[in-house]
C-alpha cells in the first residue's frame, strides 16, 4: 500500500494498473466506485452555466466534445459496444489507468470537486486529453493485448514506447481536429502542455505542407517527436520495467514472457486508425533498428532491465541465485526451488 491509501495491482492483460482501494476504516474495490456506462454519458444533457453536481456531468461534457472529431467517434462506439464504463477518482497525478477485467476507465480527479472541475478550464482539459488516451489505449488491447506474453522483455519495453507514443500522437490528431470549430482551446491546452513540442511537430508539418490531404506525414512527425523527449521515454520504460517486475515475481517455475522478436509490420500495426489507415507504414524497421527509438540511455532502466533478464536464468532459493539448478538443489536439497528459468535457443 502506496502513502495515498490504495494498493496498485498491475493488470495481468494491459500495461495499466488496477486498483484495489484501502483505506484506514474501509476496503473497497473498482466494482464499488460509482461508475458510468459511457453510452448514458452521451445521452446526459448540461445546460450552460449550470454547477456540475457530480463526476458523471463532468465525464458526459467531455465526452461530448470529443465525440465531434471523426476519429475519436469511431473509438468511442467501438467502446460503448464493448460496454466500457467510465470514472473519475484521485489517482495522484496517474492520468489513467484501465482495467480490462471489469472494462473500467479511471480517470484522474486531481482530488478536486464535480463543480471545481467543471469550472477549471485547464483541469477539464486535462481530463479530455487523458480520455482520449484511454479510449485509444483500450482500442489497442482489444487488438494486440499485452506484449509480455509474446516478446522478449527487451523487445517487450520497444512495443510499450511506440504503443504509448500513439496515445499521444493521437490525442493530438483529435485535438487538431476539433480545433477548427468544435473545440478549439484544446488544440490551445495542448501546446502548452508537456506534449506542446509534439503538437507543435505536427502543426509545423501541416504549415510546411498546404496542400497535404492526410496528416499522416505530421503524425510521423509527432511520434518521432515523442522520442526526442528523455522524461517521456524514461518514465515509460519505468513502468514497463515495474509491470515486467511485477510478473515475475508472481511466477515461480517457467518464464512468463514471450520469446519473440517483433516484426517491422507488427510495430507498423499498433498505428491504425480507425479508418485503417497507419501512419507508421513502411517505419517498422527503423524503430526497430534505429537508437532513437530503441535505445536505452538511462543507467537506473538499464540496471533494471539487467536484472530482471538475470533472474530469467537463474535458480533462486533462500534469495540466494544460481545459474547451475543442480548445484542450488545439492547446497539446499530440503528447500524447494522458488524460481527456475533457463534461456533455451530459442529465446536467445
Amino acid at each position: 500500500m502506496n502513502s495515498y491509501g490504495y494498493t496498485e495491482l498491475k493488470s495481468k492483460w494491459a500495461p495499466k494498473n488496477s486498483y484495489d482501494l484501502h483505506s484506514e476504516n474501509q476496503s473497497f474495490g473498482a466494482s464499488d466506485l460509482e461508475r458510468w456506462p459511457l453510452q448514458d454519458l452521451l445521452q446526459k444533457t448540461q445546460k450552460p452555466g449550470e454547477e456540475f453536481c457530480s463526476y458523471g456531468e463532468v465525464l458526459s461534457q467531455c465526452l461530448l466534445l470529443i465525440n465531434e472529431s471523426p476519429t475519436a467517434r469511431l473509438m468511442v462506439q467501438e467502446a460503448i459496444q464493448e460496454k466500457w464504463e467510465i470514472t473519475l477518482f484521485d489517482l495522484s497525478g496517474g492520468e489513467y489507468w484501465i482495467d480490462v477485467e471489469e472494462k473500467l476507465i479511471l480517470l484522474d480527479s486531481n482530488a478536486l470537486t464535480p463543480s471545481a472541475l467543471g469550472r477549471s478550464v485547464y483541469f477539464k482539459n486535462a481530463v479530455i486529453v487523458t480520455l482520449i488516451k484511454a479510449l485509444r489505449d483500450i482500442w489497442q488491447e482489444k487488438r494486440h493485448g499485452g506484449f509480455d506474453e509474446k516478446y522478449r522483455p527487451e523487445y517487450t519495453m520497444t512495443m510499450e514506447r511506440v504503443r504509448s507514443a500513439d496515445c499521444d500522437v493521437l490525442s493530438i490528431l483529435i485535438a487538431w481536429e476539433l480545433r477548427a470549430d468544435a473545440y478549439p482551446d484544446l488544440w490551445r491546452h495542448l501546446i502548452g502542455s508537456e506534449n506542446g513540442d509534439m503538437a507543435m511537430a505536427f502543426s509545423g508539418f501541416l504549415e510546411r505542407n498546404p496542400s497535404g490531404q492526410f496528416n499522416r506525414q505530421a503524425m510521423t512527425a509527432a511520434f518521432r517527436q515523442w522520442f526526442r523527449c528523455e522524461v517521456r521515454v524514461n518514465t515509460c520504460d519505468h513502468n514497463t520495467l515495474e509491470y515486467l517486475d511485477d510478473i515475475l515475481k508472481e511466477t515461480r517455475e517457467q518464464n512468463p514472457f514471450g520469446t519473440k522478436k517483433p516484426k517491422a509490420v507488427e510495430v507498423e500495426i499498433l498505428s491504425c486508425l480507425p479508418d485503417r489507415t497507419a501512419y507508421l507504414q513502411g517505419y517498422g524497421s527503423e524503430i526497430l533498428s534505429d537508437p532513437l527509438f530503441s535505445g536505452m540511455d538511462d543507467p537506473i532502466n538499464q540496471s533494471h532491465l539487467f536484472h530482471i533478464l538475470y533472474d530469467l536464468e537463474a535458480t533462486i532459493i533462500e534469495n540466494v541465485p544460481f545459474r547451475d539448478s543442480d548445484l542450488a538443489k545439492k547446497i539446499f536439497p530440503a528447500q524447494p526451488l522458488m524460481l527456475e528459468k533457463k534461456t533455451t535457443k530459442a529465446d536467445q
